[in-house]
């Protein structure tokens, strides 16, 4: 009988990418200041969801990283001392809707 010999395997790193999440009912946890602009911010991410993305059989109105890079630039219609609140309210409703997604840092 042969000795067994350990076959040889390639380190292979897992190649995960980020397509986008469906929106969904939540509970968003925000400053007051902020707060005042969670509705446009929520109106604005429906806009820009693409519905039904993966077939009528999952539903929903999805974010793409398209649509995350335009919500992210929400900020810039408004003035620059209402700016941060628009930032913090999308970050926070973003944390809201998808937990374990790359929040930006400030």
């Amino acid at each position: 009988m042969k000795p067994a010999r350990a076959l040889a395997t390639a380190s292979s790193e897992s190649e995960v990418i980020f397509l986008g999440f469906a929106l969904s009912d939540c509970v968003v946890e925000i400053d007051k200041e902020a707060a005042k602009y969670l509705r446009a911010v929520h109106r604005t991410a429906l806009e820009l969801a693409v519905p039904n993305r993966f077939g009528i059989e999952v539903g929903g109105f999805w974010l793409m990283p398209e649509q995350l890079a335009q919500l992210r630039k929400l900020p810039e219609c408004y003035s620059q001392l209402e700016a941060p609140f628009v930032e913090r309210a999308i970050e926070a409703y973003l944390a809201a809707q998808f937990p374990t997604l790359p929040h930006r840092s400030h």
